[in-house]
């Protein structure tokens, strides 16, 4: 499977800017970064991204 890189570079910089717009809306750091381990972990143990976590019906 072809990685495309500049669709993870847009990923990237879509996902910094969704930090810096939550630290400056006065979310802790260290609650961002408690988000972002907590999100990283499921990935790795489950494997992929699951799916679900972009939907409002859960």
């Amino acid at each position: 499977m072809a990685v495309d890189l500049d669709g993870v570079e847009q990923a990237e910089d879509e996902l910094e800017q969704w930090l810096v717009d939550q630290a400056e809306a006065g979310v802790p750091e260290i609650v961002l970064v408690g988000l972002l381990r907590d999100y990283a972990d499921d990935i790795e143990q489950l494997g992929f991204v699951p799916r679900m976590w972009g939907r409002n019906d859960r």
